[in-house]
């Protein structure tokens, strides 16, 4: 009886995921650094269709990160228009997980999305130019959200041996929504 309350269960999210088909689209980007430890820095999110938006960040790294820890924390928007914590809230010591020493699931899918879209395709330690060109959230990559508006907060901290030090924040909103179809009929 367990088993069969399981397997309908199984069925009836697939189900649900292959009915309506999600799209992660980032609506605005925030970003703020140490300006001792990186310089030149922009982030941008350009729109393209009502279902994708582009992200284009710089830097230069001044100082070089040694061993950066990434906090990854994912805010909800609830009725009263205020972002309240959401399942996620991590830290993933990025170097392990690109060394493949560390398999934490939320820091794979932010190391997938950085190796496509960004030049940290090496191991530790980073430093000079760091670019992001046109970057978005891939739906295979992530897992299921419901729909709304989301925040997702990642806190960039270089560990020492003694200390740590503060790099930057990047603060992504983004609206998890059903894919829009154009009522355009395409010409033949």
């Amino acid at each position: 009886m367990r088993s069969a309350v399981l397997v309908f269960l199984g069925i009836c999210l697939a189900w649900q995921m292959l009915e309506a088909q999600l799209v992660y689209k980032l609506t605005k980007v925030e970003c703020q650094v140490n300006q001792t430890r990186v310089s030149n820095f922009s982030c941008h999110v350009k729109a393209i269709n009502w279902n994708m938006a582009l992200l284009n960040m710089d830097a230069f790294v001044i100082i070089p990160l040694l061993n950066p820890v990434i906090r990854t924390q994912v805010f909800k928007k609830d009725y009263s228009n205020q972002y309240k914590p959401f399942l996620v809230d991590v830290s993933i010591k990025i170097c392990e997980v690109i060394e493949k020493r560390n398999f934490i699931p939320y820091g794979v899918i932010l190391f997938k999305i950085m190796k496509r879209f960004t030049n940290v395709n090496h191991s530790c330690p980073f430093s000079g130019p760091l670019t992001a060109r046109n970057g978005y959230l891939d739906t295979s990559l992530l897992p299921p959200f419901p729909q709304g508006f989301y925040q997702v907060s990642l806190i960039v901290v270089d560990f020492h041996s003694t200390n740590r030090d503060y790099v930057g924040t990047v603060k992504f909103y983004l609206q998890v929504m059903d894919h829009i179809k154009s009522k355009k009929i395409p010409s033949a």
